[in-house]
């Protein structure tokens, strides 16, 4: 699935990652995640903090990074104690322009849902009316607050 809508392309666009499970997934631990090959901070647990099992449970990087092939994570649900992890092939997933995009994840039990937010402006999705990557999966209410005046596609599931 190609996405358009996200301005000039570049070697290097400049966009962003980013997750916060504490909000958006509430009893889920991230345990592992790598947002492409880049060894950009916040695109991958610090090592230290992956070996004592400290990983962080969120993250913003912004900036001119290299496109991510895949997106990786590994999640426990805390009530259950259960491990799951999925990888995702972004290479056909994210748009050939990723300038100042947003590739978001969020996690539902065992479900890992990857969204783009686009720069682009819409109007009407704050906060009753949610738009269709939301109507389709959980109600991710601090994804909606947080981007609520921009363009949101799921990526994955799709």
């Amino acid at each position: 699935m190609l996405l358009g809508g996200c301005a000039i392309g570049t070697d290097t666009p400049v966009h962003a990652f980013d997750f916060d499970v504490r909000d958006d997934s509430p009893g889920v631990e991230v345990m592992d995640y790598q947002y492409g090959a880049s060894r950009l901070p916040g695109v991958r647990p610090p090592a230290d903090a992956l070996a004592h099992d400290q990983v962080p449970q969120q993250t913003d990087v912004d900036g001119a990074m290299r496109r991510g092939d895949f997106l990786y994570v590994k999640w426990r649900i805390q009530s259950t104690g259960k491990v799951y992890e999925d990888r995702v092939d972004l290479r056909s997933r994210l748009p050939s322009n990723l300038d100042h995009c947003r590739i978001h994840f969020a996690i539902d039990g065992r479900q890992l849902y990857v969204y783009l937010i686009s720069p682009e402006k819409v109007t009407g999705l704050c906060p009753d009316d949610p738009g269709e990557a939301y109507k389709r999966t959980a109600p991710y209410k601090q994804i909606l607050i947080t981007y609520c005046f921009k363009k949101i596609t799921q990526i994955y599931p799709n």
